[in-house]
């Protein structure tokens, strides 16, 4: 038995729209190289900023960032690097994640083919897991984004 709910609420009924998701990266550089060349996202915008907002926003002065908008899947990603407080990823463990939003998921036509240019990049994506004991099967694999981002490919309806 399936708990698949129906979400038909529009920004019209709702008031709330997404917007975009909010990335923190520690290199711009190879964050647009996963997005735009690994996952074919479109670099909508680059550019480098200081503000006395983004010094409130981060609590101290002299914030400096570098940002971008990619387009990818139907989502915008908007990616910050500060450029002032060189920060990087801390390794975990594999699929060692802390709570809350923790990875995305992006739904292919053909698992095969996209697991197989992930691999040709060099993106090492896991093996391809398959839950076909579902009423509905499945197939997905991960990757990681340069910051440790889990990014899902799934083939089915989920």
């Amino acid at each position: 038995m399936s708990n698949k709910t129906s979400s038909n609420d529009s920004a019209a009924e709702t008031g709330v729209e997404t917007s975009h998701l909010i990335l923190h990266c520690g290199d711009t550089d190879a964050t647009i190289d996963f997005w735009c060349k690994g996952l074919g996202g479109v670099l909508e915008q680059d550019e480098e900023m200081e503000s006395p907002a983004l010094d409130a926003i981060f609590g101290r002065a002299g914030v400096r960032i570098r940002d971008t908008f990619i387009r990818v899947g139907g989502t915008r990603i908007h990616t910050i690097e500060t450029l002032d407080v060189k920060r990087v990823h801390e390794k975990a463990a594999p699929f060692e994640k802390p709570l809350g939003l923790s990875g995305i998921s992006f739904r292919v036509a053909d698992l095969d083919a996209s697991h197989a240019k992930a691999s040709s990049e060099g993106r090492s994506p896991t093996e391809i897991y398959s839950f076909s004991e579902l009423a509905d099967p499945v197939r997905m694999f991960f990757l990681e984004d340069p910051d440790g981002l889990r990014v899902e490919m799934i083939e089915g309806e989920v």
